[in-house]
C-alpha cells in the first residue's frame, strides 16, 4: 500500500509538472499575469519565476508551463547549473528545469551551485556535494562562504581558510579571518595584522598592515598608522605609505589612481610616479579620458592621463565629468556645454 501511495504521488507530481497556468507574459515588463489571481508570481530570472497559491510553491516558464510542482514551501527560481533550491518542511533541496528532484529536501541551508559543486549544512556543520547530490567535503565546517576563483572560504574550529574545488584544505583554517581571491591572492588576518596569502596557503605579503585592500590589477592598497601605498604580488612596496587617502587604479581605466596628502588630491600612475601633483581641492575620476580638478582658487580645468592641462583652469560655479563628449558647466547664473577643448556648444 505505501508503495502504491508513493507510486501515486510520484505519477501527479509529473501530471502537474507538465500543468500550464493561463495567463499572458509579457516580455519587455517580464511579468506574466495569471488568469487566476489566485497564483501570485513573482519576477521572472532567465525564463524562470517562483509561483506560488494557497502557501504551496513552486516555478513556473515564461510560457506558464509548471516547471516545479507546487509542493513547497518556498523555491527560489533562479537556476544554476541546472538546479535551483526548494524548501519543504524546513528543509532544503535541488530540482532540475524538467521539476525532478535531484537532490532530496533534506539540508537544514543551501547554497546555490557554483563549477559544479553546492555548499549543504546539516545540523550545525557545512559541506560540500556535486551536482548528483553525492558529498564532496564532510560536513565539519562551521561556515562556508562565496566562492572566488575556485576558492570558497571555510571556518572551523573558529578560524578561517580556504577549500579548492578539488575539495582541499588549500588553505589551512589558522587565520583569524579571510577574504575572497583576487588575482590569484587573499587577505588575511593574524590578530591584529593583515597580510595576503595565495592558493597554495603561502604567505606572499607578510602579516604587517593595518589594513589592507584586495588585488586589483597586480597592486592592493595597505594601510599603516592610517597612511596608504601600494604593495605588489611579490609583497615589494611600490608606492610608500605616505597618502591620506588612495582610489582604485581600475575605476576608470585611466590606468592612474587618485590620491590625497592633506586636503589636496592628484594622481599617481602604479610606479608611484605623481603624474598629476597632489595640490588641488578636487580631483575626479577621469572620464574619456580627461579627469576634473579644481584649484583652491576655485578655479576648474580638466588633465589627461599625463598630466597636461587640456583645458585651462576657468571661474565656473560648477564643473561636471565629461559624457559623450561634452562637460555640463556653470558661469555665473549661466548652465551650458563645453567641448574637450573647452569651447562652449549646444
Amino acid at each position: 500500500m505505501r508503495h502504491l501511495l508513493i507510486l501515486c504521488l510520484f505519477l501527479s507530481n509529473c501530471l502537474l509538472a507538465q500543468t500550464k497556468i493561463a495567463g499572458t507574459y509579457d516580455t519587455k515588463t517580464k511579468k506574466f499575469t495569471p488568469e487566476d489571481k489566485t497564483y501570485y508570481i513573482q519576477y521572472f530570472f532567465k525564463g524562470y519565476a517562483s509561483v506560488s497559491k494557497d502557501k504551496a510553491s513552486g516555478i513556473i516558464d515564461s510560457t506558464g508551463t509548471i516547471v516545479a510542482p507546487l509542493i513547497y514551501d518556498s523555491t527560489v527560481a533562479s537556476f544554476t547549473e541546472n538546479r535551483a533550491l526548494v524548501k519543504k518542511e524546513n528543509l532544503y533541496g535541488f530540482v532540475d528545469k524538467s521539476g525532478k528532484e535531484i537532490i532530496p529536501c533534506m539540508y537544514n541551508e543551501a547554497k546555490g551551485f557554483s563549477e559544479g559543486y553546492a555548499w549543504v549544512k546539516k545540523e550545525e556543520k557545512w559541506g560540500r556535494i556535486d551536482s548528483s547530490g553525492k558529498e564532496n567535503i564532510p560536513f565539519i565546517y562551521e561556515t562556508a562562504g562565496f566562492t572566488s576563483e575556485g576558492m570558497t572560504r571555510v571556518q572551523k574550529d573558529g578560524k578561517f581558510g580556504a577549500i579548492n574545488q578539488k575539495g582541499q584544505e588549500a588553505v589551512p583554517c589558522i587565520y583569524d579571518e579571510i577574504g575572497f581571491f583576487k588575482d590569484g591572492l587573499a587577505v588575511a588576518t593574524k590578530g591584529q595584522k593583515r597580510g595576503y596569502v595565495d592558493k597554495t596557503g603561502k604567505t606572499v605579503v607578510p602579516f604587517i598592515y593595518e589594513l589592507a585592500d584586495d588585488f586589483k590589477g597586480g597592486v592592493a592598497i595597505v594601510r599603516n598608522n592610517n597612511k596608504c601605498g601600494l604593495v605588489d604580488k611579490t609583497g615589494k612596496v611600490i608606492v610608500p605609505l605616505i597618502y591620506d587617502g588612495m582610489g582604485s587604479f581600475d575605476s576608470d581605466q585611466s590606468g592612474l589612481a587618485r590620491v590625497q596628502i592633506g586636503n589636496k588630491w592628484g594622481f599617481i600612475n602604479k610606479k608611484g610616479k605623481e603624474v598629476v601633483p597632489c595640490i588641488y581641492i578636487k580631483a575626479n575620476f577621469f572620464s574619456e579620458g580627461l579627469a576634473l580638478i579644481v584649484t583652491d582658487k576655485g578655479e576648474s580645468g580638466y588633465v589627461d592621463t599625463t598630466g597636461k592641462l587640456i583645458i585651462p583652469f576657468t571661474k565656473y560655479t560648477r564643473a561636471e565629468n565629461f559624457r559623450n563628449g561634452k562637460a555640463e558647466v556653470r558661469k555665473g547664473n549661466d548652465i551650458f556645454f563645453i567641448n574637450k577643448q573647452g569651447q562652449p556648444v549646444n
